[in-house]
């Protein structure tokens, strides 16, 4: 009973815990980290660049699809940032939500 007990409890979490997408608004554990990794990494590489000023850039990502919102000084900053973000690893987009000011 009990190992039979066990053998269904393992199936549902690795069931659940290895679900595609379904329908698009959901992600496995897995694709949360890699998205984590991926904004993390972008972050990073937006900070190590003093003409970006990757502090004032909230990065996120879904799906390895990178959003920058935030404000930069100029538009050659804004190019520079989505170029960061095109050339950081497993990034498969960027949606540019950057703003310039002065």
């Amino acid at each position: 009973m009990i190992r039979t007990l066990s053998l269904v409890m393992l199936c549902l979490i690795a069931n659940f815990g290895c679900q595609s997408y379904v329908d698009g608004s959901t992600r496995t554990a897995g694709e949360f980290a890699d998205d984590a990794q991926i904004a993390a990494m972008v972050k990073l590489n937006l900070w190590d660049d003093p003409e970006v000023k990757g502090w004032q850039i909230k990065v996120s990502s879904v799906r390895a699809i990178v959003t920058l919102e935030g404000r930069v000084p100029s538009e050659y900053a804004r190019d520079k940032a989505i170029r960061i973000a095109k050339e950081t690893g497993s990034v498969v987009g960027v949606e540019d939500r950057l703003s310039i000011v002065n």
